[in-house]
């Protein structure tokens, strides 16, 4: 199931910069994390990087890892480039296990309109 997650336009202009960092290992997740705490959209995609960060592991699996890796510097380009434009659009195949790590919680479902 896909999580919804609105952003006010002043929360994605302030926390860009520090959304594209939180792609950057661990070390980018945690300067994310740290000085974006009071930006949901920076936490947002600290989430998003730290499962990539932590998918970029897998790459030393014999054989496989080395297309793991691949796919994992696909990925790495696609966070860069959602969190400096702005964008919110979660890591194909791992953005959903981002959101059980529980940083930013989603939206409440829109009460239903009489």
């Amino acid at each position: 199931m896909e999580q919804a997650f609105t952003f006010t336009q002043k929360e994605i202009d302030d926390g860009k910069v520090l959304a594209g960092i939180s792609y950057f290992g661990l070390l980018g997740f945690l300067i994310g994390y740290l000085a974006g705490k009071e930006n949901r959209f920076t936490l947002y995609h600290a989430q998003q990087g730290l499962v990539l960060a932590i998918a970029f592991f897998l790459g030393v699996i014999p054989i496989i890892g080395w297309i793991w890796s691949l796919f994992c510097l696909v990925l790495f380009v696609m966070g860069l480039i959602n969190g400096f434009s702005g964008k919110v659009q979660p890591l194909p195949l791992l953005g959903s296990l981002g959101f059980k790590i529980g940083l930013l919680k989603a939206d409440a479902p829109a009460a239903p309109q009489a």
